[in-house]
């Protein structure tokens, strides 16, 4: 999957800005605060329908302008591909080809992205909403239909909760929030038996190019835990009798306190749970091998390798992990986008792109 040309059109500091990219690596060098993150940021919402820095696409506008509009051509499978995504009127219209979507659903997932940042590190370090996030993302690329099944899962523990908080009768509560818990238990099969799969496939590439990339003797584990249990299956058959239980705790608490929204990716090296015991340097290399895994994974559903977005990257990593990634994009012939600040080393290879002040200027 390659991206040729991308136009970006009153987002961030970007007036109307076109950059033609080249196969292989792309790498945007600037000063901070020149708009090299934004170019990132703007392909990465155009792929994904969202921002990976902010909530709210009223963020993503330059100043005092009230609407934002990018468009990309891309190559998949050999064909060309036309995205566009336009936010006006606080609403957000996709197209392919030309074609409007209806949903979000129809469009995620047409080019498939990676993105990794130094920030990624929350993964390892961060909360569940962190390591589900993950998941979540990746499944909803190769998985179209997943999109529309976790945004039906969130309305309904959306509508639980208000229903929770709601000053109604005690008995009407309860017939109301059993409906709402059978609609969990159908959502939540689906949800966690797309986050086991992935979690499953990802553990074994990602252990070995842990192992390759650390050339040491450590193993890299990741489990899923559902409902709190390492085996989903006894999770699943619990999981009616567990809303029972919990119910009169949820009304007291006025909060949803079971469901797939509070599941956990335990990540662990030798054994160990990563947040708690792996350095800084083994916390890099694990999330470094989980977004090669990625990639790889992609690569053996779609065909292709899909489009890699490095922001800042190389810089927080060493000389031998920085070769490593290196030599995997170059041999695999992963089109690629770096950004880095002119006070590094410029990579020898690739097209050369600077970036000031909200303009682009290809140098290579």
């Amino acid at each position: 999957m390659n991206i040729n040309n991308f136009h970006l059109q009153n987002f961030r500091n970007y007036d109307d800005e076109s950059i033609q990219f080249m196969p292989g690596i792309n790498v945007l060098v600037g000063n901070n605060g020149q708009g090299k993150t934004n170019i990132i940021e703007g392909i990465y919402y155009l792929l994904t329908g969202k921002s990976y820095r902010v909530q709210r696409e009223h963020e993503l506008l330059k100043w005092n302008q009230q609407e934002f509009h990018l468009y990309g051509d891309f190559i998949v499978n050999h064909h060309k591909v036309f995205l566009e995504s336009h936010y006006k009127d606080r609403k957000k219209r996709v197209k392919i080809n030309q074609v409007p979507c209806q949903r979000l659903s129809d469009f995620v997932g047409t080019i498939n992205v990676i993105f990794f940042s130094p920030d990624d590190l929350i993964m390892i370090k961060g909360g569940p909403s962190e390591r589900r996030r993950f998941l979540d993302l990746h499944i909803a690329q190769i998985r179209p239909g997943y999109v529309s099944i976790l945004n039906a899962y969130n309305k309904v523990i959306q509508q639980k909760s208000a229903l929770l908080k709601a000053h109604i009768e005690r008995s009407s509560k309860y017939a109301q929030l059993e409906l709402w818990n059978k609609q969990i238990i159908e959502l939540s099969e689906k949800i966690i038996l797309q986050r086991i799969e992935l979690t499953n496939r990802i553990q074994e590439v990602a252990d070995q190019i842990y192992v390759n990339l650390t050339s040491q003797q450590e193993n890299l584990k990741i489990y899923y835990y559902a409902l709190g249990k390492k085996e989903f299956q006894e999770a699943l058959a619990e999981l009616p009798e567990l809303l029972n239980q919990k119910m009169e705790q949820e009304i007291e608490r006025q909060m949803v306190l079971v469901g797939p929204h509070r599941d956990d990716l335990h990540i662990l090296l030798n054994d160990k749970p990563a947040r708690l015991y792996a350095s800084q340097g083994q916390q890099r290399s694990i999330v470094l091998s989980l977004k090669l895994g990625e990639l790889e994974l992609i690569r053996q559903e779609k065909g292709e390798y899909p489009l890699l977005l490095l922001d800042d990257v190389l810089s927080e990593l060493d000389s031998f992990r920085r070769n490593y990634l290196i030599k995997f994009i170059e041999s695999s012939r992963i089109q690629t986008l770096i950004t880095m600040t002119g006070a590094e080393s410029r990579l020898d290879d690739g097209a050369l792109y600077h970036v000031e002040q909200g303009h682009i200027r290809r140098e290579r």
